[in-house]
Parts: C-alpha cells; sequence; structure tokens
C-alpha cells in the first residue's frame, strides 16, 4: 500500500498513523493498492465512521453515494487490452470520499489513476479549486481518456471489420460479436458515468462546489457525452455488418435452394415420361417411337432449363 498526502503545499508521502487529523482541513489522500485491514485502520485515525470508507468499494456501475456530512464517488477505471485478436478491456475501481474540505481516493496500482494525479495536482491552472473540486475534477478526467481509449480501440476494430470485403471470413461473426459484447458493456459504464458527471457539474450532489469549479466538471460530462455517442456509433456499425452478414447467408442460401429446386424440375420431366411410357403393359396403346419420345422429353426439358436460366435459377442474372 501507498500513501500520499498533499496539503496544497507539498505533496509527499504517508505512513497511516501520519495522517491524524489531516482529513479536518484541506488536504488529498490518495491510498494506493489498501487492504480491507488498511482501510479499517484508515478509518479509525480520520475519525471517519467504518460504513461510510468501506462499504460499497465495488459496484456494477458509476454512481455516487451520500452520507450527512460525507460524499462516496464510485467509477470504474478501464485498461484496454487484447484477447487474440478480439478487444477488450479491465475494470479497476476508483473511489472518491469527501467531507467538502479535504478528500480520499482509493485505486490500485494497475489503474496508474493515483501517479496521473500526483503529477498533476499541483497545476497552476487548478489553483482556483478547492481541493475536493481539484480532486474530483482530476479523477474524473483520468478515469474518462480511460473510456476514450477504449472507445477508440473499439472504433478500430469495427472500421477493419467495415473495410473486410464479402466473402467474410470464418471468424467473423466470432470477431463481430466480440466487438459488440465489449461496446455493449462500455456503453452502459459511460450512460452511469455521464449522469454521474452530469450531477456534479448541475449541483446535484451537494459538495460545496463554485459555479466555477461546476463548469470546470461540466466539460468532462461534455466529453462523456460524445464518448458515449461515439461508442454507440460503433455498436450500431456492427449491428449494422452482423445483419447484412445475414441477409447475405440467407440470400446465398435461397439461390442454393432455388438452383437444387430448378435441377429437381428439369429432371422431373424425362422422369416422369420414362416412368409413363415405360410401363410393361400388355398391347400398350403407344404408337411413338423410342427417338420420338426422345426428343420430346429433351426439347421441353431445355425449354424449362432455358427458362429457369432466364429468371436465374441456374446462376443467370
Amino acid at each position: 500500500m501507498k500513501i500520499t498526502l498533499w496539503n496544497g503545499e507539498q505533496l509527499r508521502t504517508s505512513s497511516i498513523d501520519g495522517l491524524k487529523g489531516e482529513f479536518t482541513h484541506e488536504a488529498w489522500i490518495g491510498v494506493t493498492d489498501p487492504s480491507i485491514e488498511d482501510l479499517e485502520r484508515i478509518a479509525t485515525v480520520l475519525a471517519l465512521p467504518r460504513h461510510v470508507l468501506i462499504r460499497k468499494l465495488r459496484s456494477n456501475y458509476p454512481h455516487v453515494d451520500t452520507y450527512p456530512e460525507y460524499t462516496k464517488i464510485f467509477v470504474w477505471s478501464l485498461a484496454p487490452y487484447q484477447v487474440e485478436t478480439e478487444p477488450s478491456f479491465r475494470k479497476s475501481p476508483v473511489v472518491v470520499l469527501s467531507n467538502g474540505i479535504s478528500a480520499l481516493t482509493i485505486s490500485d496500482s494497475k489503474s496508474g489513476i493515483q501517479q496521473r494525479m500526483e503529477k498533476e495536482v499541483t497545476s497552476r491552472g487548478l489553483n482556483d479549486t478547492s481541493i475536493p473540486a481539484r480532486i474530483i475534477y482530476l479523477n474524473m478526467f483520468h478515469v474518462l481518456e480511460t473510456y476514450e481509449r477504449s472507445a477508440e480501440q473499439l472504433e478500430r476494430y469495427s472500421e477493419k471489420l467495415e473495410e473486410t470485403i464479402p466473402p467474410w471470413p470464418r471468424r467473423f461473426y466470432a470477431e463481430s460479436f466480440a466487438i459488440k459484447k465489449e461496446a455493449g458493456r462500455l456503453l452502459r459504464l459511460l450512460s452511469h458515468f455521464r449522469a454521474l458527471t452530469e450531477s456534479l457539474a448541475r449541483g446535484r450532489i451537494y459538495l460545496r462546489l463554485s459555479e466555477d469549479e461546476k463548469r470546470l466538471l461540466d466539460t468532462i460530462y461534455d466529453r462523456a457525452t460524445g464518448v458515449e455517442e461515439s461508442t454507440e456509433m460503433s455498436l450500431d456499425v456492427i449491428r449494422d455488418l452482423i445483419s447484412m452478414h445475414l441477409d447475405t447467408a440467407s440470400h446465398d442460401m435461397n439461390k442454393a435452394m432455388r438452383f437444387m429446386a430448378a435441377i429437381t424440375a428439369i429432371v422431373a420431366i424425362p422422369s416422369v415420361i420414362g416412368a409413363l411410357l415405360g410401363m410393361n403393359l400388355v398391347d400398350a396403346p403407344w404408337p411413338e417411337h423410342l427417338w420420338q419420345v426422345a426428343t420430346v422429353g429433351l426439347v421441353a426439358t431445355s425449354l424449362l432449363a432455358a427458362y429457369l436460366y432466364r429468371k436465374g435459377w441456374l446462376g443467370g442474372e
């Protein structure tokens, strides 16, 4: 576990015992890779209710929990990766807890959120913002970047499939359904993340944010809306490709069935003639010769074959 402490002046590492009293004035406490036991000790040192800090450290979707004196924000940070030839992403939980004066963040080292925030928390461009607003903004900003990278990865894969010329390879279905699944996962996360950032920007969550700080968070909401729309477009492209592939397969199947039906009808003519005239009857009243019967059968078969060819049942269009 690593603990980073910033009180507006110096950014330094700290021990758990060194956090005593830090949550009562402006400060940022960044905790990376803690265990439950570590969080229990931190809650004791900071005089935080245990359920406020430890409850709901994981969830299916980004959300905000509000308590009488605290606000806790939960989001997922994403790390795109590739399974064979299919895109996917890993989720890492990120938590921000604030009492309106200071802020505490919990993340794991895999997300890289803590490292990025340490580089930017002292940025002069954020000097006019309170520590809670600054920490929430940086958290949402870097989490949104991970969503944008995942959306860009899915867009590249969907464009790659879109450029594939029929006949499609065997793995088309496997790849397209894998991308569709991941796009659906990302879209659900983005939908909740956008709603969360909208609530922050519109002041629907009590955090003592100034109008300028709300406008700063509003930029995150606008970008989240754009990423959501981009992911929806990628998902629509994949759905259209799957639908077109199914239509093409169905069309090819219909062509095969028509060809088989045409061959059956053509072969049926000489078969029926042969069956009727080949019956072993005494004194059969058939005055025709074999060559005449064969000629009639050949002409009828040829006429039907030509007709079916012109209709496209034998490959002609």
